[in-house]
Formats: C-alpha cells, sequence, structure tokens
C-alpha cells in the first residue's frame, strides 16, 4: 500500500520518516509553489487556470471554478467534481485526502484539514479523509475537521466548526457545529 492509500486510512505517519522526506515533503513543494504562483497572479489573469490544472494533476474539471488567493498543501490528494465554485482564500491540509462532489459551493476563507497531530509525539501526523458529497454549501470561515463528511444537499453555516458528520439535507451551526434544521 502506498503512503497516500496509508495516510487516508488513517496509519500514522512520522514526518521524520523515509517517506514523509522523499515522497510527501515533495508534494508540498509543489504545491505550495503552485500556490505562490497562482497568488501573486491578477485573479481573473488566464495563467491562474493553467497553474490551477498543474496543482489539481490535470484533473481539475473545466466547470469548476477557484478564486485565488489559496493554500494548498498536497494538490495531489484533493478530487473536485463537477460545477464546483471555490471562493477565495481557501486553506487546506489533504494528506489524509479529500474527495469534493458535483455542485457545490465553499465560501471565502474556508479551511479543509484532513491532518493532525499524535497527541505524544507531535512529529506523527494522524489523517482522515474528507467527504463533501453533492450540493453542499460550505458557509464563509467554516472549518471542516479531519474525518467528516458532509451529506448530500447539507448547508454549513458561517463560521461553523464541524467536527462531525453532518446529515444528507441539513443546516449546522455553531463552535461545535450541531443541527438546526432539515432543508
Amino acid at each position: 500500500m502506498d503512503i497516500y492509500e496509508r495516510l487516508k486510512n488513517g496509519e500514522p505517519i512520522s514526518q521524520d520518516s523515509k517517506e514523509f522526506k522523499e515522497i510527501l515533503l515533495p508534494e508540498t513543494v509543489r504545491s505550495r509553489t503552485l500556490c505562490q504562483k497562482i497568488n501573486s497572479l491578477p485573479p481573473f489573469d488566464d495563467k491562474v487556470r493553467e497553474l490551477l490544472e498543474e496543482l489539481f494533476e490535470y484533473q481539475l474539471p473545466i466547470s469548476t471554478k477557484i478564486t485565488p488567493p489559496l493554500q494548498i498543501d498536497r494538490g495531489h490528494c484533493v478530487k473536485i467534481g463537477e460545477r464546483v465554485f471555490i471562493n477565495e482564500g481557501l486553506d487546506v491540509m489533504a494528506a489524509g485526502s479529500i474527495m469534493i462532489g458535483d455542485d457545490v459551493l465553499i465560501g471565502p476563507q474556508v479551511t479543509i484539514l484532513t491532518s493532525n497531530h499524535d497527541f505524544k509525539n507531535l512529529s506523527v501526523l494522524r489523517n482522515k479523509p474528507v467527504i463533501i458529497k453533492n450540493r453542499v454549501w460550505i458557509g464563509s470561515r467554516s472549518v471542516l475537521c479531519p474525518g467528516v463528511t458532509i451529506g448530500e444537499g447539507a448547508v454549513i453555516a458561517a463560521g461553523a466548526v464541524v467536527t462531525k458528520d453532518v446529515a444528507p439535507h441539513t443546516l449546522v451551526g455553531g463552535n461545535p457545529a450541531k443541527f438546526i434544521k432539515n432543508i
């Protein structure tokens, strides 16, 4: 099993390991360098799309729109569906993998985290995937924590901190995010 599958499955990985230094760190350098290039351009420059394509390894659907600036540590680990709109300020730690479905709206300054550190050894990463199903709306400045699944048609209120799975067709909000109503 390769290191990305091991990360996705929650296997602890030391930042001191050979695999981290030879596989994960170079992907971080590649992704952050591309983000820096993207963020240095005017937001609607044609070159932005070319660099986004490279960041996501030419798997970014043409119908998906992303507004810079953004910070993504591992573009290799992010899969994005059709007709997705991501507003400015996206901040992503993606070692555990992120799957974004179709017709998703992501507001400004949203953070998506798949990694955390082991409490007993801070050089060890623990990862869990984040899954965002189809037709989800994530409000501005929300934080999605490692391992959460956002159900189809759900809405995450602005500023919510999502620490647990969100049921389909529900509205959640607060810190930690709690059920508000069915929609």
